[in-house]
């Protein structure tokens, strides 16, 4: 039996490997064993009741307190990332901190040393100095014949390439999500091979981490799958089932959450009077909250009118990536993607499943809160390297005043083909192919290099 380890410390990796149909493919064959590495207990416990099979096993894989070299290293992948979203977090620290000197010289760091030589010769190093060994226990017990770590960007995950690099083992990264290659560090050890959604960040991939084309392959979006092979709630079934009313059409408004804005709840309350008022003609409000985020009880209190969505399961009580999304939670965003009739929101990747299914899409460029720290205001995230090029596409508008934003809304819900050759664009750069099957091509190169 030939043994594979896959990574699910995070929500968003365990929604695009257990809540698609990489692991049905990768189950299907008895002679496969598949030992999912978990960060805890817990999470090994919750998925276990759902995702259970004679040729699955569940570890806790937690690392200890690394070493010197260790920490040397995971600070640094930091300085050799040199995007618009990095430039843009040095400014948010500089902001919060105000400490100029710091700054100056992240900067200047940055600008001499985010070189692909210099990020050679540090992953030359990041391989021979470090020593920790957290996982060879684990490599011992299972002898696996491949790794699939779908978060190379983490500490915890380059520890478990750097032991399988050093046993001989294959790897395999996937960049899990569109943002990650220009904003989270660069990854410290390069895998075999390198799974991706799309072009934009394969050629990320090849620039950033310094990848060869070669060994990257290019997938598609697996969680997007069920945006074609799911059937929706029929119209008159969603709006029953959410209590809204068949006569007036939906706009959906996803927030930023509370950890990257303050506006959520102004935003709500504005579009909501405005739909009383009927400034918005004839026009419903439902808001969809993040999976990974909390909002305030108290603020929901004051607001029994608002339909809402409140998908996924949290595991801790901070925002961040321990949550899961369930099948029902899933299927519940494809019937609220089909049955709307415009997208509302900052910074999200919401933008591109809305233009999926080809409905408008509005991002807020105008500050409700203009005196809000960068950290806390929303259209800042605007400047982030992945999202500069969706905003290119055409296909979101971008009102930079409340009468813009009034007006764009009217207009979609009056014509809601206006911006739709932008809308295809943008699908067509991020989605790569959107047949249904990026799970199943995703499960073949892990197979495939078996």
């Amino acid at each position: 039996m030939r043994t594979i380890f896959v990574t699910i410390f995070q929500g968003a990796e365990a929604k695009n490997i257990l809540r698609t149909d990489i692991y049905k493919n990768l189950i299907a064959d008895p002679e496969v064993r598949l030992v999912f590495l978990a960060g805890n207990q817990d999470r090994i416990d919750y998925y276990r009741k759902e995702f259970n099979a004679p040729n699955v096993a569940y570890e806790v894989a937690e690392m200890g307190r690394p070493g010197f070299w260790n920490r040397f290293f995971s600070n640094l992948k930091f300085a050799l990332l040199n995007t618009e979203t990095a430039d843009l977090r040095r400014e948010m620290i500089l902001e919060e901190t105000h400490n100029r000197r710091h700054y100056r010289i992240s900067r200047l760091v940055n600008k001499i040393f985010a070189r692909p030589l210099v990020r050679k010769i540090v992953r030359l190093l990041d391989y021979l100095l470090v020593r920790d060994q957290f996982f060879g226990a684990l490599f011992d017990k299972y002898q696996p014949s491949l790794v699939f770590c779908a978060h190379l960007f983490d500490d915890q995950e380059t520890q478990l390439l750097r032991e399988a690099k050093r046993r001989g083992v294959k790897t395999i990264g996937f960049v899990n999500s569109w943002d990650k290659m220009t904003a989270r560090g660069i990854m410290r050890l390069l895998p075999d091979q390198l799974i991706v959604f799309n072009e934009l960040v394969k050629a990320e991939a090849m620039r950033y981490a310094d990848m060869p084309a070669g060994k990257i392959i290019i997938a598609g979006i697996p969680q997007y799958d069920w945006h074609v092979n799911y059937q929706p709630l029929s119209k008159g079934e969603f709006f029953r089932k959410k209590n809204l009313d068949v006569s007036k059409k939906l706009v959906v408004y996803a927030p930023m959450g509370k950890t990257f804005s303050n506006s959520d709840w102004d935003i709500i309350d504005l579009l909501h009077d405005w739909m009383v008022d009927g400034q918005v003609r004839s026009a419903q409000l439902m808001v969809r909250f993040q999976p990974n985020d909390f909002f305030d009880e108290a603020e929901m209190q004051k607001r029994p009118w608002l339909i809402y969505d409140r998908p996924g399961i949290r595991f801790s009580k901070e925002r961040g990536v321990d949550w899961d999304m369930s099948f029902d939670d899933i299927r519940g965003l494809t019937d609220t993607l089909a049955n709307a009739d415009l997208f509302i929101c900052y910074a999200s990747s919401m933008s591109v499943d809305a233009a999926v299914f080809d409905k408008p899409v509005i991002n807020i460029d105008f500050e409700v809160r203009p005196k809000e720290l960068m950290s806390k205001s929303p259209t800042y995230f605007y400047k982030m390297t992945h999202y500069a090029k969706a905003a290119r596409t055409g296909g979101i508008r971008y009102p930079k005043s409340r009468e813009e934003f009034l007006k764009d809304i009217n207009d979609y819900l009056d014509n809601p083909k206006l911006d739709d050759l932008g809308r295809h664009k943008l699908v067509g750069e991020q989605c790569w192919k959107l047949d249904g099957r990026s799970s199943e091509r995703i499960a073949k190169v892990i197979l495939e290099n078996l």
